[in-house]
C-alpha cells in the first residue's frame, strides 16, 4: 500500500501538536531583519518577531525557504517511509515558495504532486487538514491532489487590519491608499484567495469590521471549516471562533492559532481574521 507523505509551507499556521498528530513536513519560510535572516518557526515566532519591530528602524521582509530546506523536507519524506508526496502551499501570486517547491521537485525520484493553495495562513492549513483526512480514508495521490484544487476555490481568508501600514511596506498597497485609510481611521478588510489580495470593505471602526466578518461567513456558511488566527488580540478570537463554529458542519471547535512571522510581517499589530472552506 502506498504511503503519502503530506508537505506544506510554515505561513499555514497550523500548531505544533497538530503538525506531529498529521505527520506533517513544514518547509520553513525566511524572515529577514536587517542583516539577519531568520527561519519561521525555527528560530522566529510572530511575537519575537514583533518585540524586534517595536525595537529596531529595519522593515522586515520576507522570502521564500531555502534551497537546502526544501530538499531537508524531501529527504524526511523518504526517511519517514514516504513512496508519494503531496505538497501545498502558499498561493503563488503571493511568494515564490510554489514554485521553488516545483523546482526541487523536478529532482525527487518518488512521485510528488504540488497544489497551488492560491491563499496563505490558517486557510492554507484548513486545505492542509483536508489533504491529511483524504489521505488517511485512502484517496489516491492524483486524486486527492484533483479534489484538493478545485477545493481552493471554495476557501476564502478574510483578515481586520488595524492599517495598511505593514502591508504597503511589503508592496501589496499602494501610498494613496494607505494615507486615505488612515486619514478617515478607516479598518481595511482583506480577502486572499484563488492567488488575489483584495480590499474587500473599509470599516468606520473595529467594530464595524469585525460584524462585516461574521457577516460574510454567515452568507458563506454552511461551512465544510473555518478557523480564526490573530495578532495578540485572542479575546476577539475566541468570541469570533464561537460565533462561527455555529456555521461549520458538525459544529466543531475550531482553530484558534496566533499569525505566523511571515504573514504577520504584513498584517501587522492586532489583526485579526478567519479562513474557511465553503
Amino acid at each position: 500500500m502506498s504511503k503519502i507523505a503530506i508537505m506544506t509551507d510554515s505561513t499555514c499556521g497550523l500548531p505544533a501538536h497538530i503538525i506531529k498528530e498529521e505527520n506533517l513536513i513544514v518547509v520553513p519560510c525566511q524572515v529577514r531583519i536587517g542583516e539577519d535572516v531568520y527561519k519561521e518557526g525555527v528560530d522566529l515566532t510572530a511575537q519575537e518577531l514583533f518585540d524586534r519591530l517595536y525595537s529596531s528602524v529595519e522593515t522586515p521582509t520576507t522570502s521564500l525557504p531555502a534551497g537546502e530546506d526544501y530538499a531537508a523536507a524531501f529527504v524526511e519524506a523518504q526517511r519517514r517511509g514516504a513512496d508519494q508526496i503531496l505538497g501545498l502551499f502558499v498561493g503563488s501570486t503571493f511568494s515564490g515558495t510554489f514554485n521553488g517547491a516545483r523546482l526541487a521537485a523536478q529532482d525527487q525520484p518518488l512521485p510528488v504532486e504540488l497544489v497551488d493553495s492560491g491563499t496563505t495562513a490558517i486557510a492554507l492549513g484548513l486545505l492542509v487538514l483536508e489533504a491529511a483526512r483524504m489521505v488517511r480514508t485512502g484517496a489516491d495521490l492524483q486524486q486527492a491532489a484533483t479534489d484538493l484544487r478545485e477545493m481552493a476555490t471554495r476557501t476564502e481568508l478574510y483578515a481586520l487590519l488595524d492599517t495598511l501600514e505593514y502591508i504597503r511596506r511589503g508592496g501589496r498597497i499602494g501610498r494613496v491608499g494607505e494615507l486615505i485609510a488612515n486619514v478617515l481611521n478607516i479598518k481595511p478588510v482583506l480577502r486572499v484567495a484563488r492567488n488575489s489580495l483584495d480590499v474587500v470593505a473599509r470599516a468606520r471602526s473595529r467594530k464595524k469590521g469585525l460584524a462585516w466578518l461574521m457577516d460574510t461567513a454567515r452568507e458563506a456558511s454552511p461551512l465544510i471549516s473555518a478557523g480564526v488566527m490573530h495578532i495578540n488580540v485572542p479575546g476577539e478570537a475566541e468570541e469570533m471562533a464561537r460565533e462561527v463554529s455555529q456555521l461549520v458542519e458538525g459544529k466543531p471547535k475550531l482553530l484558534i492559532e496566533p499569525v505566523t512571522a511571515a504573514v504577520a510581517v504584513h498584517a501587522g499589530p492586532h489583526a485579526i481574521g478567519m479562513g474557511f472552506i465553503k
